[in-house]
């Protein structure tokens, strides 16, 4: 997968479902596991009104409640942005960018790897090097 944070040569984008297939083929080939999103209202969790992040649903797993699946994971995860920590609400509708629903795309490594192969596998995924 190539970079698709500028047009292509011939002026276009990679689509939205081209971008997201080409980052959970990537990281499945790359030995994770591919998990569908949770939803947006997470269940057993009253700390949260709705998913904000894409390691939600993998939170039991970070805080040592739930033995990991697998050691490594990835998702496309559907987010709502609705305050709190994360609170831009002021911007959406002023930038192109700035939205109270969206995807976000997560590789997690519980355990098995940390920054150096991180590193290694965005700047693969995005140079296709």
């Amino acid at each position: 997968m190539t970079s698709n944070s500028s047009p292509s040569k011939s002026g276009t984008y990679a689509s939205v479902n081209a971008i997201r297939a080409g980052f959970l083929d990537y990281f499945a080939k790359n030995d994770h596991v591919v998990k569908p999103s949770s939803s947006l209202v997470p269940h057993g969790d009253n700390t949260l009104l709705f998913v904000n992040a894409g390691m939600v649903q993998f939170k039991n797993i970070f805080t040592g409640a739930e033995k990991p699946f697998a050691p490594r994971a990835a998702t496309s995860q559907k987010c709502v942005r609705a305050g709190g920590k994360h609170n831009d609400l002021d911007n959406v509708g002023y930038t192109a960018r700035h939205h109270t629903f969206f995807e976000m795309l997560g590789n997690f490594s519980f355990g098995d790897y940390f920054k150096e192969q991180a590193i290694e596998h965005a700047w693969k995924l995005v140079t296709g090097t």
